[in-house]
Formats: structure tokens, C-alpha cells, sequence
């Protein structure tokens, strides 16, 4: 089972998850958590700030949003244990922040991943307290990766002996296993972390390698919605879907599920369900083989703060394969994922989600061989299984600056 950190922003939310965890205790059970509430967002600021400039009230929010959840969850009864763990991992996380690092991504895995530990401490012993069996696995402990900081890679070979030899046993003893989404570490034990929202992704990749009978990823809608029922009233749930449907609704933005998750489930057949956490007795939709309702409704995926680059060569010449090669290393370089892109003669355009210090910094670089400009503020629009009447509904008369359709899936980048 999966929990997000919108489920887990304050005491209450807590209390929830460790109820619904309790009503599965009679079973094997893996519970892999992300970092409370806006925790990732808060420890992202942090990293560019700098002591003495807005670094300590930062660091500060953090620390004092953590203490109270606790002194709310354990009503000022505090177990001394967790105290003592929770302070020490400020202390580190402390020292990590004014810790001079090679790369920017290097410090970003070494500093955002503190959000994941510390929930799962907190869940840990809130468990523990309600009578559970229950242990902590440090997910460092048992997801190898790659180097490549902010969007590692598993070592599937060695990630998977160390879950049977560190996790399986434990399980096998009747405890529950509490670990981190979203981090590993490399074949250093430096800190990675599996790209935004990868806490879905731990979950899949622990199940495929015990062969977990389902995953549960506990949301706080009733399933995999057509639509973001925050933006759409009359956003549908869907029954079910398809593995190869999943992908492809997680590929184009669909927040509910990582893009990585599907594929390790797929391998093995295992049930992916998106359970509603706010009433467990609503039917999930379940991700399986079957694709019987994949067209049951038409998906609307909206992608907000997108950047729109178009480049050309200095002298106007035809962009071409060479050209191609070297655009595409720098994007890799700064570790930035293409939403969308489009080429024509003389120019190649490409979206993206906004971020300051990766668009800065590939700018640099490409300005060196080319001509860019680039639009913030732009929104990506995916329509899936469209038709004429939603595509009009939806996009109507928005400036559109540049779009893209098929059979099945239509995409367009608009103003607003």
C-alpha cells in the first residue's frame, strides 16, 4: 500500500491511514509513505536559500509544522524515542543544507528525501503505539540506483536481492514493513531520489520483485478520475483500465499515478488499485490486463506552468540530425522531461514544465549554438478518445501555440 502526502498533511490524516492499515493487519503488508503534506515543496525552497537569507525560518516551518503533527498525534505524550530520532534528522538534515555539493541534483537528492524519512518515523511509531506489529525499513536499504540524481534508475538485479533478503524476512515474521516512496541510494549509499512523485513507483517496484498479490494506491478521490475533479465538476471514475491505457494516461500528465509505476506491475500481472482514502468501501479502479473499459470515458489531462522553447540555428539552416543530437543532450543534461515537441525546417519546439534553475541553465547552454525563444505560463491540454464536441468544450477558442493530434489522443499548448 501507498499513502501521499496529501493524506498525511496533519494529525487526523495520520490517525486515517493508520486505521486503514490496521484493517488489513491480518495480511502481509508492505506501507510505503510519502513526506507529509507540502514537505517536498518546503525542502525544494530550501535549496535556494542560503544561511542568513531566509535558510533558518525555512528550515524553522519545517521542523515546527513536524513537531506539532506529533505533539497533536501523541497528545503531548511523546514517545522519548521518537523525539530523539526526529531531532536527529533535523541535526542532519541541517548540516546537509550548508553542505557544499558538485551539482545542484547532487544536493537535491541529498536534501529532499529528508520529507520521506521523517514520515516514515512518525508512521512507524504511531503504529507501533496503536498495538501493531510493526518496522521500519529504511528504503536506502533496499533500492539500489544508478547516479543519476533527481530521476535514478533501479539496479533491478541488486534491488531485488536486497528486498529478499531484508524486507521478505521481516514480513515473513508477521511485522508490517513501513518504508520511503520516492528514495534509494546509489552503490556509494549517497541519497537518490526516482523523480517527482515517485512514491508510487517504490510501491511497484516492491511489489513486482515479492510478487505482491495487488498494490493499493490510497488517494483522496474514489479512483482514477477522466478528469481532475478539482478543474471538472463532472469528472467520471473509471471502472477500470488497461495497463497500456495507464501508461499512457500517466505519460501525458495524469497526476494520479507515476508514469513508472505501471510497467513492473504489467510484468507480473499484479492488480494496481486506486482506493479512495476517504471511503475505503468504494470500488477502486483496478489496473489489469483487461481493456474492456479503456473508451468508457474520454480523458482531460491539464498541464499547468508550461514553458514553450523554439529553436533555430544561428544561420537558419535546416535543423537536422546533428543539430537534433545536441539539443537533446542538453535537455538530458539538465534533466528535463519533454512534454511535448514539434520540428519543423529551420526550427525545433519543445514543452516543458517550468523550473527557474533548469531552464536558466539549459538556456546557457544552447544559446552558445542557436537561436531560442521561449513563452512561460502556457498550458499543455491532452485529450484522449476525443471528439469534435469536447475538443471545442474544452479548448473552444484559446490562442493555441502549438498542437498535435492522432486518432486517439489530441494535445495542444494554450495561453491560460
Amino acid at each position: 500500500m501507498k499513502f501521499g502526502g496529501a493524506l498525511m498533511k496533519d494529525a487526523s490524516g495520520i490517525v486515517r491511514v493508520g486505521k486503514i492499515i490496521e484493517e488489513f493487519s491480518c495480511e502481509p503488508l508492505v506501507v510505503v509513505v510519502s513526506a507529509l503534506g507540502k514537505t517536498t515543496n518546503a525542502l525544494e525552497k530550501c535549496l535556494l536559500l542560503k544561511a542568513g537569507n531566509g535558510l533558518e525560518q525555512a528550515f524553522s516551518d519545517i521542523k515546527l509544522n513536524h513537531i506539532n503533527i506529533i505533539n497533536n498525534l501523541f497528545d503531548d505524550k511523546v514517545p522519548d524515542d521518537l523525539s530523539s530520532l526526529i531531532d536527529n534528522q533535523f541535526s542532519q538534515l541541517w548540516d546537509a543544507l550548508n553542505t557544499e555539493y558538485c551539482s545542484y541534483y547532487k544536493k537535491y537528492d541529498r536534501i529532499v528525501g529528508f520529507g520521506e524519512t521523517l514520515s516514515s518515523c512518525i508512521v512507524t511509531h504511531w503504529l507501533g503505539y496503536k498495538g501493531l506489529k510493526v518496522r521500519r525499513i529504511d528504503a536506502a536499504a533496499i533500492i539500489y540506483t544508478d547516479s543519476n540524481y533527481t530521476d535514478a534508475g533501479i539496479d533491478w538485479q541488486y534491488t531485488s536481492k536486497l528486498i529478499q533478503s531484508r524486507l521478505i524476512p521481516v514480513v515473513d515474521s508477521g511485522d508490517i514493513v513501513v518504508t520511503q516512496g520516492f528514495v534509494g541510494a546509489d552503490k556509494t549509499g549517497f541519497p537518490t531520489t526516482l523523480g517527482r512523485e515517485g512514491s508510487d513507483f517504490t510501491a511497484a517496484v516492491i511489489g513486482n520483485v515479492i510478487s505482491a498479490d495487488d498494490v493499493t494506491i490510497w488517494k483522496n478521490v474514489p479512483g482514477i478520475m477522466n478528469a481532475d475533479p478539482n478543474k471538472f465538476d463532472d469528472a467520471k471514475k473509471f471502472s477500470g483500465l488497461s495497463y497500456h491505457e495507464a501508461i499512457e494516461l500517466a505519460y501525458y500528465g495524469a497526476s494520479v499515478i507515476h508514469p513508472k509505476t505501471i510497467q513492473p506491475l504489467k510484468q507480473k500481472s499484479i492488480p494496481l488499485y486506486v482506493r479512495s482514502y476517504n471511503d475505503p468501501v468504494i470500488e477502486p479502479t483496478a489496473i489489469t490486463n483487461d481493456d474492456s473499459f479503456d473508451r468508457q470515458h474520454p480523458s482531460i489531462i491539464i498541464k499547468e506552468d508550461q514553458v514553450l522553447l523554439s529553436i533555430s540555428t544561428l544561420n537558419l539552416s535546416f535543423i537536422a540530425e546533428e543539430n537534433l543530437r545536441q539539443i537533446f543532450a542538453a535537455f538530458s543534461k539538465h534533466k528535463i522531461h519533454l512534454n511535448m515537441m514539434q520540428n519543423s525546417a529551420v526550427s525545433f519546439s519543445v514543452s516543458f514544465n517550468y523550473n527557474l534553475v533548469k531552464l536558466e541553465n539549459l538556456l546557457d547552454d544552447l544559446n552558445k549554438a542557436f537561436t531560442v525563444k521561449y513563452n512561460t505560463n502556457l498550458t499543455l491540454v491532452t485529450l484522449r478518445h476525443y471528439d469534435d464536441e469536447l475538443y471545442n468544450r474544452i479548448i473552444g477558442q484559446s490562442k493555441i501555440y502549438l498542437i498535435q493530434k492522432s486518432r486517439v489522443t489530441l494535445q495542444a499548448l494554450i495561453k491560460g
